[in-house]
């Protein structure tokens, strides 16, 4: 007497699932579009000069291997320690100057004009980038 009900309760709990799927799977594309924009924009406006993604170090530090790991920077005149994450990367990004790490302390980083979504790309970039080096 009621089978639609019942074909209608499958349709809606498989709703969700559907809604799920296409939900993370038009993450993943946006993310790697950003990724990809990152790594168009690393080049194009002038970092892949000095930074090498090889561990090779140019003018400025490489940049393949620098998630998580410890480094020493010059701040005010202080030192400073710390592990780099996602915020160090931004910020470098956004202000070259304000933190120089040690053995580039001498160095002028120039200072692009970027918007927040280039910023935000270029360091999904290097992150997408350290991520794979160390797996």
């Amino acid at each position: 007497m009621y089978p639609k009900q019942k074909n209608n309760t499958k349709t809606v709990c498989f709703l969700p699932l559907l809604v799920s799927f296409l939900v993370i799977g038009c993450k993943d594309s946006k993310e790697k579009i950003n990724i990809e924009k990152g790594q168009e924009l690393f080049t194009s406006v002038g970092c892949a000069t000095c930074h090498s993604l090889s561990g090779d170090k140019l003018y400025g530090p490489s940049l393949n291997s620098i998630l998580g790991t410890k480094t020493k920077v010059i701040r005010n005149d202080k030192e400073y320690s710390f592990i780099i994450d996602k915020n160090y990367i931004k910020k470098s990004i956004i202000d070259p100057d304000y933190e120089k790490p040690i053995l580039f302390k001498s160095n002028k980083m120039p200072k692009p004009s970027l918007t927040n979504f280039e910023v935000d790309c270029i360091t999904n970039y290097l992150l997408s980038i350290n991520n794979t080096s160390k797996e």
